[in-house]
């Protein structure tokens, strides 16, 4: 019996959130930014900085840091209960939450542009915007929770 043919909930798929592709190029993008603050740095350090100029660059700079790890652990994870993305803030809803839900994605550019889950829930405000690297999987989960 195959996966797709078996009665009862769905099971499990799960996936990076954005391409490698994405993720290779943030990482040669943030790689750039620390290239030319590293060439930078004579001059920068030549000149007289304050606490906060000190402060506003190095927040900057670890709030660049971390959503590129993010980019990279991110993780969306269709199951039984629900749809959930791991990023620098959990996103999840459930099932029985659901009132609407779209895939959008850029036809031929999935490698590039990781194709979006919109989803509408009930009790919520606005849409919950779910990435996922393969389209694939989410399509697969969705036709094993509509069968």
């Amino acid at each position: 019996m195959t996966d797709a043919a078996m009665p009862g909930p769905p099971a499990e798929a799960e996936g990076a959130a954005f391409p490698l592709v994405v993720r290779l190029l943030a990482s040669l993008l943030v790689g750039g930014i620390l290239a030319y603050g590293w060439s930078a740095a004579r001059e920068l350090l030549g000149t007289s900085w304050t606490a906060s100029a000190v402060t506003c660059v190095a927040g900057a700079l670890a709030m660049v840091l971390w959503c590129l790890y993010w980019i990279w652990a991110s993780r969306t994870r269709v199951d039984a209960t629900g749809i959930r993305q791991s990023w620098l803030w959990d996103k999840q809803v459930r099932w029985d939450e659901v009132t609407q839900a779209r895939i959008v994605a850029v036809a031929g550019l999935d490698w590039l542009v990781a194709p979006r889950l919109l989803v509408r829930a009930r009790g919520r405000g606005g849409l919950l915007v779910f990435h996922a690297a393969d389209r694939g999987m989410l399509l697969r989960a969705f036709d094993r929770r509509a069968a």
